[in-house]
């Protein structure tokens, strides 16, 4: 009996799922079996851009999706170590015939040619897949224990406002993005980790156009699909010269105490939930990337460790296309929430204020004693930064912008 491997990866469902769907007929037609796995590869899981926080999203979809499958015949393998090693010991054990993934899976598809078995990478097609039906497991398929975050040597990351995984907490975040909710934060987890496929999700608003935030998904999802299509990569190192308060400017950035209201509220949300609309995102990275003067590559990795939707295929793009913008802070935050009601959340120090000292509390007699106190004073002047990438503000300019905050404050 041969047996067919499954590889899984950003893709934890068995709902419109063409590979999954394959692997079940083809197993099916020719009396053999179907071993779904999920790789754990330690190589991704110790990149920068991971964290624990991630990995619980992964977890529970992990749980999730072992539970439908067992339902179905074949429970799911759990497997930690590099790719090639783990497909060595699945074909020790079982007579592996062929391997099927979701999406190119390099790795695996690198171990099936110097074994000399075919491994057919499946695009996910513009219809839905074929419901899936039971699965034949090879002899002796148990349940893999699914491993904690610091099994990973992934280190302590509280974010009790995190998005939890699986399927039930994905179509009930679909329906919540078509009753009117953000589809950022509802469903970019869902997406990045496929517990929800990005058919399903397109498909929703054709099938309920009545319902009050149909259009506002359908072009969500559009404008994702378009970053989707763009080629990923890194940030562009910035040449610049040595800078002995960029560490400290950067360690202030992501603890959200740049003295930059705004900018202070978006981080310590997106540390509490591991979520953050797109147009405070990219307030993080043009900030951070302006009139910080913070390196790209370093303010990209840490706006990935901390999202808990994290997705290679589009953060890099995304975060490019927003460090290059000039955002004036102070203006974007009285624009986006001129009566404070996030910042309040986020900055219990400044809750007390009214909105235009809330807003730049240096400008407020009674607030600027707070600062220095308990809350930090501005790392840089308020105003429009320069976009990652260009040249720094000459001396004079910079002087100015200091004698304009000392006034200020």
């Amino acid at each position: 009996m041969g047996v067919t491997i499954l590889s899984f990866g950003r893709d934890l469902r068995v709902e419109d799922h063409p590979a999954l769907a394959r692997a079940g007929q083809e197993a099916g037609a020719e009396g053999g079996a179907v071993l779904p796995v999920f790789i754990v590869d330690p190589a991704v899981w110790s990149a920068p851009e991971a964290s624990a926080r991630q990995w619980r999203v992964v977890a529970e979809g992990l749980a999730s999706l072992s539970a439908a499958l067992a339902a179905r015949g074949a429970a799911l393998q759990v497997e930690i170590g590099p790719p090639a090693e783990v497909l060595d010991r699945l074909a020790a054990r079982w007579p592996v015939s062929r391997g099927l993934a979701l999406g190119a899976q390099p790795p695996s598809e690198a171990w099936a040619r110097r074994r000399g078995l075919p491994w057919r990478p499946v695009a996910a097609p513009r219809r839905p897949a074929p419901p899936l039906g039971e699965l034949t497991a090879p002899p002796g398929l148990e349940p893999g224990p699914i491993p904690e975050a610091r099994d990973l040597g992934l280190g302590f990351d509280p974010c009790p406002g995190r998005p939890r995984g699986g399927r039930s907490e994905a179509e009930r975040a679909l329906a919540a993005a078509l009753a009117g909710g953000d589809p950022d934060a509802a469903l970019s987890a869902h997406l990045a980790w496929g517990a929800l496929s990005a058919g399903e999700a397109a498909r929703s608003p054709r099938l309920a156009p009545e319902e009050a935030g149909a259009r506002r998904l359908a072009s969500w999802l559009a404008r994702r699909a378009r970053f989707q299509r763009i080629p990923a990569a890194d940030p562009a190192p910035v040449a610049a010269p040595p800078d002995p308060g960029a560490d400290a400017r950067l360690a202030a950035w992501a603890r959200g105490e740049t003295g930059l209201p705004a900018v202070d509220a978006a981080m310590r949300a997106l540390i509490h939930d591991g979520m953050l609309d797109a147009g405070r995102r990219g307030l993080l990275a043009a900030v951070g990337c302006g009139q910080l003067g913070l390196d790209p590559g370093a303010c990209c990795r840490v706006l990935a460790r901390l999202s808990a939707d994290y997705d290679p295929r589009l953060h890099g793009v995304q975060f490019r296309a927003a460090a290059a913008r000039r955002v004036d802070p102070l203006r974007w935050a009285r624009a986006a929430d001129p009566e404070g009601v996030f910042l309040r959340r986020w900055l219990p120090e400044l809750a007390d204020l009214p909105p235009d000292a809330l807003h730049a509390p240096w400008t407020c007699p009674a607030a600027a004693r707070r600062l220095g106190r308990r809350y930090p004073h501005p790392l840089v002047a308020p105003g429009p930064g320069r976009p990652a990438g260009s040249r720094s503000a000459s001396p004079a300019a910079r002087r100015q912008d200091s004698r304009q905050l000392a006034f200020d404050l």
